[in-house]
């Protein structure tokens, strides 16, 4: 099972994660469950970290809070407070030690009920509800620094792990013909192919050849227009 012990080689100065993702989940409860997994077959599980990325500050609402909510949570607040309070003075008074108690109790709950429905006062109805606010991620990605092939294989079919191998891409047969001809050594689908030799012979033509092509292509332009004047 997992555990929040720091480990003595862990600095307490903040450090960016390293190592190799192995599996990601949606939720902290996946991330863990997988970890735990890990320990749980003896595998060096020192070497992994649970990272959370796209952190989002969560408020979730818990109720309406109300005027006679707010009596009741000061009340209970403060007689505790003040409970606790006269049984350190009973331990110092071995007279009365009894008639104190309640005292302070009502003196806790009263001080407490002031202490709460004065700021909820204050406020004038902005905030009348309750809430639980937290910290999580989208992502928990388990990263490795070693055994990286292993842990993945392990983890590959794990609950909710949204990290799936990569697929192997099957090697290129050179053997058959190719769709389009692409291959130096096989005739192209469409068109003849031409040797390097037999291209630089046809652009030295080109280019010798350009002047001549271009007067052949205006000449019946011209001769259409003395035609028609």
């Amino acid at each position: 099972m997992s555990s929040n012990l720091q480990s003595p080689n862990i600095t307490a100065l903040p450090t960016p994660p390293s190592g190799t993702e192995v599996a990601s989940y949606r939720t902290y409860a996946e991330a863990q469950a997988a970890v735990d997994h890990l320990s749980d077959r003896q595998l060096e599980v020192r070497v992994l970290t649970i990272v959370g990325t796209d952190l989002r500050l969560v408020e979730r609402i818990t109720g309406r809070l109300t005027l006679g909510k707010v009596i009741l949570s000061g009340a209970l607040s403060g007689m505790w407070f003040g409970l606790f309070i006269t049984i350190l003075m009973a331990l110092w008074l071995s007279e009365s030690s009894l008639v104190i108690i309640p005292i302070g109790v009502s003196m806790g709950a009263l001080f407490g009920i002031i202490f709460n429905v004065v700021p909820y006062v204050l406020r004038r109805g902005e905030r009348d509800f309750t809430s639980a606010t937290q910290v999580v991620a989208s992502r928990y990605a388990v990263l490795a620094n070693e055994n990286i092939a292993q842990f993945r294989q392990i983890l590959a079919n794990s609950p909710g792990n949204l990290t799936r191998p990569a697929e192997r891409r099957s090697p290129m047969h050179t053997s058959g013909p190719t769709a389009f001809g692409s291959r130096p050594d096989e005739q192209p689908k469409y068109g003849v192919r031409l040797s390097e030799k037999e291209r630089r012979e046809d652009s030295e033509v080109q280019a010798t050849a350009g002047p001549d092509l271009k007067q052949t292509c205006d000449k019946p332009d011209t001769d259409q227009n003395n035609s028609g004047t």
